[in-house]
């Protein structure tokens, strides 16, 4: 199954996040900021990573920038901030997807698969154009 790292500060929504994919089948990981997450890659890498924008210390999308050097996976971002300039940035600076706090859970999940998906399939062709 796959193994999602979540990179949120905020406890109450780590916990509804954590409840979601824990219930969905996931493996799931946590973290409060890019410093701890930046660790724990040094011994494992995630299916795919949920990110919050507004972290302590560098912030959501400078994380992303840095990720995306060396982190090959589908990035989630998980806001409050629903400014277009926001959401454009991130998306720009590596970002996959974007949503929107508060979300449902259901959504959630439903973005996950996506991305999830379109990684598998991503894989399969590239097996394929080898062989």
């Amino acid at each position: 199954m796959a193994t999602i790292y979540i990179v949120e500060d905020d406890v109450n929504i780590r916990e509804i996040e954590r409840y979601a994919l824990k219930n969905s089948g996931y493996e799931v990981e946590e973290f409060e900021s890019g410093e701890s997450l930046f660790k724990r890659l040094e011994r494992a890498v995630p299916s795919l990573l949920l990110l919050d924008i507004m972290l302590p210390g560098t912030d959501g999308i400078d994380l992303c920038v840095q990720l995306r050097r060396t982190l090959y996976c589908p990035i989630i971002f998980i806001s409050c901030l629903d400014d277009e300039e926001t959401i454009v940035r991130a998306l720009r600076m590596g970002g996959d997807d974007y949503l929107t706090k508060p979300f449902r859970c259901a959504v959630l999940l439903a973005h996950i698969e996506a991305a999830l998906r379109r990684m598998q399939l991503g894989s399969s062709r590239i097996l394929n154009d080898i062989r």
